[in-house]
């Protein structure tokens, strides 16, 4: 948004010069078409800008489908649902402690295993039209539990693994279920 306005602002102030060349000094006809080119050039940028920004944020519109995830939830021991985290008009998550000098999205400063999870353990990152998590080569790992299998699986440090409705995230114990 403030690229955007930065852009027009320029566009804007291009524009002002080439009024201020045409009417005071004629004769510097170069200026004249110096500055009605950056006045087009950021009319333009600011117009891709925005329409580039429309196209994301679409790509995220529900319509209506009951299988696309829209929270990650944190779960107890027993499943219960502790807190949680709206996934929906959000590309990118990252999951880890905030410990003051960071910002995480997913902060589990507070969880039973907070020593076990690193300040920026795992990255959930939209694409495609769907989600994925990534293990930012952590020193505790990232397991996957997909919905209906009994079985953990291990991700390989920066492979990322697709993540469905039910899938269960294991960051040091702490489990995380995309729902």
């Amino acid at each position: 948004m403030r690229r955007r306005l930065f852009d027009w602002i320029i566009a804007l102030v291009s524009l002002a010069i080439c009024v201020l060349v045409a009417v005071y000094w004629r004769e510097q006809i170069w200026l004249l078409f110096v500055a009605g080119g950056l006045a087009v050039l950021f009319f333009v940028l600011g117009c891709l800008d925005q329409r580039r920004r429309v196209v994301t944020m679409s790509s995220q519109v529900d319509h209506g489908t009951t299988d696309r995830p829209r929270q990650l939830v944190l779960l107890n021991e027993d499943d219960r649902h502790l807190t949680s985290w709206d996934l929906f008009g959000r590309t990118a998550l990252v999951i880890g402690r905030d410990v003051g000098e960071n910002e995480v999205d997913v902060n589990l400063a507070d969880v039973t295993y907070a020593s076990f999870i690193d300040i920026e353990h795992a990255v959930l990152n939209y694409a495609e039209g769907h989600w994925y998590i990534e293990d930012l080569s952590s020193e505790n790992g990232v397991k996957v539990q997909k919905q209906g299998d009994e079985k953990q699986y291990k991700l390989a440090a920066e492979k990322p693994c697709r993540l469905d409705l039910g899938d269960v995230i294991y960051i040091a114990q702490t489990k995380l279920q995309i729902r």
